[in-house]
């Protein structure tokens, strides 16, 4: 009788070995694409005072076929680099720092302008912009964020901390070799950020982020002797009478009263809850402007209205309006009450008053004599 050997059971797989087998093979497959993964690429256009393209790529080292030729991505070269452009944590480009290309020219957004005798700038935007910034040849200051098109306004300059960090979609890195660059112009310069459609973009397969940035750049600025005005100054005014018992307005109003018919509405409002409503203030409108002021309903007393100053720039008059309420822990009449006051100013040409918050300068609103 012949004996056949006894082959092995085959190993059995149990539910562990069976979770493992998949988690593995995920994790292979996961290595294989870790070892090339896709560059991100952050583009730069700069028009105007430079007609070119930056592009910064960040990854691992590999040759990637960018527009149609293959590029070598190298990991960043020890020794320093003589190229402003230069991004510490972007990959070397054919052994340059960045690609770079020329771009087409955009037109400028904006027209900014000195005014004579002053700090301040005229500016006209065309298009709309995401911020603009003047360089004086020292320092950066801000014009303006955000800025929509069909702007002519006066503007005063503001210093902006960080340079060009924080614009566009810049990395920080990114913003400062754009300054460097933008500073060794050495002159005065206007960096208006473009938005929306303004911004090339460009669609490149393959790659992880794309990010995309573009600026005009104006070298040097014209004066607009047009836009020059006299410095505000001073003018004297008086509180006709103020009160806290007005009707028929429920939020702050500011008027100014052209016609004398317009003085005896205000009046009749400030004093509607009077039983006698006393004279109309007399009033020479042509030599004198008169302006009424409504803080609205309030909850409780202890709400005020007060004019710290009055000043004259051309024929637009600036009036710094405190609005008061009452202390935490003050005692109060408890009932409605509307805050108002009649203000004169002896100046007749007047074309339009614009209320500020005494407090930070802030608009409150404006009266035009056209309105």
């Amino acid at each position: 009788m012949r004996l056949t050997p006894a082959r092995p059971a085959p190993a059995r797989r149990t539910p562990a070995t069976r979770a493992v087998l998949p988690i593995a093979l995920a994790a292979a497959l996961l290595a294989a694409c870790a070892t090339d993964p896709a560059p991100d690429l952050h583009d730069l256009t700069v028009t105007g005072a430079l007609d070119e393209r930056i592009t910064w790529l960040y990854g691992t080292p590999r040759t990637f076929a960018l527009d149609g030729v293959e590029r070598v991505l190298e990991a960043p070269a020890d020794s320093a680099t003589l190229d402003p452009w230069a991004v510490p944590e972007a990959l070397w480009v054919d052994g340059a720092a960045t690609l770079r290309a020329d771009a087409s020219p955009l037109a400028a957004p904006a027209d900014v302008r000195r005014i004579p005798l002053t700090t301040d700038l005229q500016l006209r935007t065309t298009r709309a912009t995401r911020a603009l910034l003047y360089y004086d040849g020292s320092s950066w200051l801000e014009l303006g964020v955000f800025d929509p098109a069909g702007l002519d306004v006066r503007v005063t300059p503001r210093p902006r901390i960080g340079g060009l960090r924080g614009l566009g979609e810049l990395t920080a890195t990114e913003a400062d070799a754009l300054r460097r660059v933008l500073e060794d112009q050495d002159e005065p310069l206007v960096v208006a950020f473009l938005d929306g459609e303004d911004v090339p973009r460009r669609a490149v397969d393959g790659t992880g982020e794309q990010r995309a940035t573009a600026v005009h750049v104006t070298s040097g600025l014209a004066t607009d002797e047009a836009a020059f005005r006299p410095s505000p100054r001073d003018v004297p005014f008086e509180v006709v009478a103020r009160g806290a018992q007005a009707v028929g307005v429920d939020r702050a109003a500011y008027r100014l009263l052209r016609t004398r018919e317009e003085l005896t509405q205000a009046w009749n409002q400030a004093y509607g809850s009077s039983l006698s409503v006393p004279p109309v203030p007399s009033a020479d409108l042509a030599r004198e402007t008169l302006v009424a002021i409504f803080l609205g309903s309030k909850p409780t007393g202890g709400y005020g209205l007060d004019v710290e100053a009055a000043a004259l720039e051309g024929g637009d008059l600036y009036v710094d309006v405190r609005a008061t309420s009452p202390a935490s822990g003050t005692i109060t009449t408890q009932a409605l009450t509307s805050p108002w006051l009649l203000l004169r100013i002896p100046r007749g040409d007047v074309s339009a008053v614009w209320f500020r918050d005494a407090e930070d300068g802030r608009l409150l609103a404006v009266a035009r004599r056209s309105d």
